[in-house]
């Protein structure tokens, strides 16, 4: 069985085409769509993995509201050698070198690690991390979800997997260029190895959802695959339709999509519910920006646990002008409730796209945020990544040698893709009766799909 896989930084899936027909395989029975599985892994103290939805529900489950305990952990040795300045005696002085023990304080209370956008690490300098006492190498742990998607999939299809065509972007987050995608792919190879997959070859993401758009259609085209989702944007200018002369005319990218779009939101809307502006102690100290600048990247959150962070947010308590809104931000690192906050801005996020206001709403032990957003600040916030979007696209179109006017159909996917100043852009560009919707979460899973039966052909 050849069977395409759509390993995204927000959610995965996978299918296999006969010629006639995309077969999506449901991978998650804890999700709203079962052939959609959220890029989520969960470790347990004892080791056991927990992937999709239901990663994110054992995590819930296990440590909202458990009790925290902070210690001095021992993690290693650093060496550090510094140049001396000067001289003894008349003679150069030689550089220092010294040995000393690193620790750091962790929660040993800890049930497990929660694990999401793993693939964004691909094309950066960070190969793993230690889990429980346990190093694990980032392709393991990518290793590890792959292998539990095969072992789904393999499942419902009653037949093992021979082969797999797996989807990357045109640029990876974080790539500073074709040097890093190499590396990325080479990295993403190794980690479907080590899951078990055999014959494994790479399509590039808005590729795949041209492929799968050509299906629909029944002459030649010249299309723009706009390909937006959590992690990156990926555009292709291409010509469809006339299998035996496919052409790519031009691709694109960048790192920029709904994850960051997250952070624009919690950073500008949500900070001031958890200190950020207030003062502290009898000369009036600003609240230290670190501690709510944390809350932008939920992984950095646990790192402020830590004693003196607990006793400043007491002290500040105490002596600053909106204890309420400290006591909000003990709450939320002593009762984990980080991952809520960034549930609750994505969802408010998807819902400006068919709304034109929604709430963040988060609740909990001495927390109670009620916080309103408008589609015109949404927009607002994210205007500059709009731009740099709109500049990459036109770039990607100059470089394909089409005009917008020679351009048949401009085809959005992925989530990202259905926000509507987004829709607006390309409609400006191209023509608003242009641009098609494109099935939002599964259209690179199923023209992944499809470039995998073009091997037995």
């Amino acid at each position: 069985m050849r069977i395409g896989l759509d390993f995204g930084t927000t959610n995965s899936g996978a299918a296999v085409f006969d010629g006639q027909r995309v077969r999506l395989f449901s991978l998650d029975p804890f999700s709203r769509d079962p052939t959609v599985v959220r890029s989520t892994l969960y470790v347990t103290r004892e080791h056991q993995v927990y992937v999709g939805q239901e990663a994110v529900d054992v995590y819930y489950r296990q440590n909202i509201g458990r009790p925290s305990k902070m210690v001095r952990q021992y993690v290693g040795e650093i060496e550090m050698t510094f140049a001396d300045v000067g001289s003894v005696k008349g003679y150069p002085a030689g550089p220092s070198t010294f040995v000393r023990d690193v620790y750091a304080m962790v929660d040993e209370l800890t049930p497990g690690r929660l694990l999401r956008s793993l693939k964004s690490g691909l094309s950066t300098t960070h190969e793993g991390t230690a889990i429980f006492g346990r190093r694990y190498e980032l392709e393991e742990l990518l290793a590890l979800y792959l292998r539990e998607i095969g072992k789904r999939v393999e499942a419902e299809a009653g037949q093992p997997i021979d082969s797999v065509v797996l989807g990357r972007p045109v640029d990876f987050v974080g790539s500073g260029g074709e040097a890093d995608n190499q590396r990325a792919e080479r990295r993403l190879r190794r980690a479907a190895e080590e899951a078990g997959y055999r014959q494994i070859s790479f399509e590039l993401e808005p590729v795949a959802a041209a492929l799968h758009y050509e299906l629909s259609i029944d002459r030649a085209q010249n299309v723009v695959i706009f390909d937006f989702g959590g992690g990156t944007l990926d555009i292709t200018v291409m010509r469809i339709g006339d299998p035996g002369n496919r052409q790519v005319y031009a691709t694109g990218g960048l790192g920029i999509a709904g994850d960051l779009f997250d952070q624009r939101l919690i950073e500008e809307l949500m900070l001031d519910h958890f200190g950020r502006g207030s003062t502290w102690g009898e000369d009036g100290a600003p609240f230290p920006h670190q501690y709510t600048d944390a809350l932008v990247h939920w992984q950095t959150v646990p790192d402020l646990s830590r004693p003196e962070t607990l006793r400043f947010l007491d002290l500040a308590q105490i002596s600053g002008s909106h204890p309420d809104r400290v006591r909000a931000l003990e709450s939320l690192l002593i009762n984990n409730y980080a991952l809520r906050l960034i549930d609750g801005v994505e969802r408010a996020k998807i819902a400006l796209s068919a709304a034109s206001f929604a709430l963040v709403r988060l609740a909990g032990d001495d927390i109670d945020v009620w916080q309103p957003v408008t589609r015109s600040q949404f927009e607002f916030l994210i205007a500059d990544a709009v731009q740099r979007i709109e500049t990459c696209l036109l770039a990607t179109l100059a470089r394909s040698g089409l005009r917008a006017q020679d351009i048949d159909a401009v085809v959005r996917t992925g989530g990202s893709a259905q926000i509507p100043c987004v829709i607006v852009m390309l409609g400006r560009i191209f023509g608003p009766e242009k641009v098609v919707l494109s099935d939002v979460f599964s259209s690179v899973t199923a023209g992944l799909a499809v470039r995998a039966a073009m091997a037995d052909s």
